[in-house]
């Protein structure tokens, strides 16, 4: 069987195997495995489980884990409410100010835990009531969470770039650092967005009555509790990686130490919290973890069939200057 037939098998069978309901993790693990099984015999199932295995020796795949915790645990204290309430307070005045706010809380928020699901859970949590409440666009609101929202698989420290490095064996240091500029920028872009959209159409954003046209500073300075502290972590965790002081492990292991002693300083830390937070983080590293195996499986398998000679090949066959090859290597 050739490649290019291959290839389109395997695009297919990923396909049929998610609308039947399968888990991801073991669609492409299993497509993966009977690649090889086909292509090598059972030698074949052994290359597979020597690439689970040189993954899980992976240091850097340490940091997934901890990441999540810290995530877990912002998610059920009130670090990010006090953030909002902060951050509201400086812009609520602003036309479309709790779209905005919502929008750099989701930012700052990605570059503390690097995790999606919970900051999506969040600012649906915090600050969809509020935008409803003053009459928001419901799909300007709703949109706003979600894109912003996602922020965390671009913005360092990204589990998701940590898994794709793990899995393609490129450097998540690197990655980080190729990555954090594309992805303030997009965040800055939905803020300019939002900008735009509610000045040209003021009824999508309506003001708040109930606050006032000009608040003292005086009463503003003890909002500034609320963002010290997020804004701690991100010098902390970024930091040290970009600084070089740390790795990536490490500078997880400081994020999540510097979480638990916010928590603690702000009389939160019970073992309800703690526990709750343990239970989500290894749910989710469980999940993470069979993905993540089946990609790799999935990745090898085709790696040794030819498969990324064949794609390179394929798309530098088009004749199309460099910002082609680009935007086809995006299509795909």
């Amino acid at each position: 069987m050739d490649i290019a037939t291959l290839s389109l098998l395997l695009l297919a069978g990923v396909l049929i195997f998610l609308v039947l309901g399968s888990p991801l993790g073991f669609a492409t693990g299993l497509l993966g495995c009977a690649l090889l099984y086909i292509k090598f015999g059972e030698p074949g199932l052994g290359l597979a489980m020597s690439r689970i295995y040189a993954l899980t020796q992976g240091y850097s795949f340490i940091a997934v884990p901890l990441f999540i915790f810290m995530a877990s645990l912002l998610e059920r204290s009130t670090i990010a409410q006090d953030l909002y309430d902060a951050l509201n307070v400086f812009l609520r005045r602003a036309r479309g100010g709790v779209a905005i706010v919502t929008a750099v809380m989701a930012i700052i928020m990605a570059a503390m835990s690097g995790i999606i699901g919970g900051e999506v859970v969040l600012l649906g949590l915090v600050a969809l009531p509020q935008m409803l409440r003053l009459g928001y666009n419901r799909n300007l609101a709703v949109g706003t969470i979600c894109a912003s929202g996602s922020l965390g698989t671009m913005i360092p420290p990204s589990i998701v770039l940590i898994i794709y490095g793990l899995v393609t064996e490129t450097s998540p240091h690197k990655l980080f650092i190729a990555a954090i500029i594309p992805g303030l920028m997009l965040g800055a872009l939905y803020i300019v967005y939002i900008i735009i959209r509610v000045n040209l159409n003021p009824a999508l954003a309506p003001p708040d009555p109930n606050v006032p046209e000009n608040m003292p500073l005086r009463e503003k300075l003890p909002y500034l509790r609320g963002v010290i502290p997020p804004l701690l972590l991100v010098v902390v965790v970024l930091g040290s990686i970009y600084g070089g002081v740390t790795g990536i492990t490490e500078a997880a292991g400081m994020g999540v130490t510097g979480v638990l002693l916010i928590v603690f300083l702000k009389r939160e830390l019970t073992r309800k919290l703690f526990t709750d937070a343990l239970r989500r983080t290894f749910k989710s590293v469980g999940m993470i973890i069979w993905i993540t195996f089946g990609a790799t499986v999935l990745a090898g398998a085709y790696s040794l069939s030819g498969g990324p000679t064949y794609v390179a090949n394929a798309i530098t066959a088009l004749d199309v200057p460099p910002i082609g090859i680009l935007l086809t290597m995006m299509l795909i």
